[in-house]
């Protein structure tokens, strides 16, 4: 059986964005090519790159912080629940006691034989010493609380595939927001029907899990190497809203021909893109230069720019 270590090629930083690039290849060639980039057929390749950086940074990223807000907001509450007026009492005058620490003696404080400042920070200490002993006694049920929230964050949304508004938190300058303003039939009647099909059941974690692999197999003594992606995929669930995929190993096999695929997709329509940084950065500047040039947002407010104000007289 050939090893699950599929070499990453030239040009790619992992392979999650080995997979996300080579699906987001095939819906732009099953897509006609948009008017904007018919005079340059170049610029296919930092488009495609662009917009998959943004599902990855979607999924992996922004995603994830959004999930974290919602686990810790309910941990203050459970603690106040488990607590109960003890607890509240308790953190009120720690707060207190470092508020107190924070501004030093009081004025009119008269010499004591025990320094003030010295009394404010072992007041801070046993206050701190006892909020955080209560604390940790309610740790289980909180890490359960915030497991749940977790849990119903993300079956509040897709986490595999790209729902109609996966791109509209975008900046209004990203190559997504862009597209879809001076191509919007091609957007949204083609490219982004034919993405959605593709990414239906992907997620990018996936490719990390590929990364993962060689450094799981090494710790794969004593447990099968199953076990250890099983572990692996759990950990990160709460993060990503993630299942491991049913077959693993035929996810890692089938990486080496997408990476090929994908590398001779992007030598045809732009020669030197992956191994040149000179030309990878060129190509991107000049989308970002066509794109800025026919955004009719760009055009709208550049003239709105150049206008007279209403208050030029004064």
């Amino acid at each position: 059986m050939p090893p699950l270590q599929p070499i990453l090629p030239t040009g790619f930083d992992s392979w999650a964005q080995v997979f996300t690039d080579w699906r987001v290849s095939r819906a732009f060639d099953a897509s006609p090519v948009p008017r904007c980039l018919a005079h340059h057929p170049e610029l296919a390749a930092p488009l495609v790159a662009e917009i998959g950086a943004a599902i990855r940074d979607k999924q992996l990223h922004r995603r994830p912080v959004e999930a974290m807000i919602h686990r810790e907001a309910v941990v203050e509450p459970t603690h106040v629940r488990l607590g109960g007026p003890d607890y509240v009492t308790l953190r009120a005058a720690m707060e207190v006691a470092q508020e107190n620490d924070v501004r030093g003696p009081r004025s009119g404080a008269s010499d004591r034989d025990v320094d003030p400042d010295q009394s404010f920070r072992a007041e801070v200490d046993r206050f701190q010493s006892e909020y955080f002993a209560m604390r940790q006694r309610h740790e289980a049920v909180v890490a359960q609380t915030r497991h749940t929230a977790a849990r119903d964050y993300w079956a509040s949304i897709r986490t595999r595939g790209l729902d109609d508004a996966f791109f509209d938190d975008l900046p209004a300058d990203s190559v997504a927001a862009r597209m879809s303003r001076i191509a919007p039939a091609w957007w949204w009647r083609s490219f982004f029907t034919n993405l959605q099909t593709e990414c239906a059941e992907h997620h990018t974690a996936d490719g990390w899990l590929v990364d993962a692999i060689p450094t799981l197999r090494t710790g794969a003594r004593k447990k099968k190497l199953a076990a250890r992606i099983g572990e692996w995929c759990e950990a990160r669930a709460d993060d990503w809203g993630w299942d491991a995929p049913r077959h693993y190993r035929m996810l890692a096999l089938r990486a080496g021909p997408k990476a090929t695929a994908l590398a001779n997709w992007f030598e045809r329509r732009a020669p030197g893109y992956l191994g040149d940084q000179q030309i990878r950065q060129s190509l991107h500047a000049r989308l970002t230069l066509v794109l800025g040039r026919l955004d009719p947002m760009a055009t709208m407010l550049a003239t709105e720019a150049n206008g007279l104000s209403e208050h030029w007289r004064n």
